[in-house]
C-alpha cells in the first residue's frame, strides 16, 4: 500500500509524462498487457549509474501504465516511436520537451549518451 501511495504521489508531483510520442506525430498506441505492466514496474538498468538516472528521471512515468508514456520494456510501444523519429529525433524531443514531459526530461545533467542508453534500456524487454 505504501508503495502504491509513494508511486502515485511521485507521479502526481512529477507530471512529466508525455501524453503522446516523444517528438512528432503520435504513433499508433500499442496497449500493454498485464505482463508488460508488471515488467515495467520491475525493470532497472544493470549499470548502477544508469539505474540512478532512470530512478530519478524516468521511472515515475515509464513504469506506470496509463500515463501516456511508453512503458519500460514494452518494445511494441517503443518501436513505432523509434521507427518514426529515430534515436536522434527522440533525443531532440527530450531536449525540447514533449507534451507534459519537460525539457531534458527531469535530467538536466544527462548527456545524449545517457539519453541514448536510457531509451535503449526502456525500449527493450529488459536486456540492458
Amino acid at each position: 500500500m505504501v508503495r502504491i501511495f509513494a508511486a502515485t504521489l511521485l507521479v502526481a508531483c512529477a507530471c512529466a509524462c508525455s501524453r503522446g510520442a516523444i517528438g512528432g506525430a503520435t504513433p499508433e498506441i500499442v496497449e500493454p498487457d498485464a505482463r508488460h505492466i508488471a515488467l515495467a514496474e520491475s525493470l532497472v538498468p544493470s549499470d548502477p549509474d544508469l539505474a540512478a538516472i532512470y530512478d530519478r528521471s524516468c521511472r515515475a512515468c515509464h513504469a506506470l501504465n496509463g500515463l501516456g508514456a511508453p512503458l519500460t520494456g514494452h518494445s511494441a510501444a517503443w518501436a513505432p516511436r523509434i521507427d518514426q523519429r529515430g534515436m536522434d529525433g527522440l533525443i531532440a524531443s527530450i531536449h525540447s520537451g514533449r507534451g507534459t514531459m519537460p525539457s531534458m526530461g527531469y535530467c538536466p545533467d544527462c548527456t545524449d549518451d545517457d539519453f541514448r542508453a536510457l531509451i535503449e534500456f526502456m525500449a527493450t524487454e529488459g536486456q540492458s
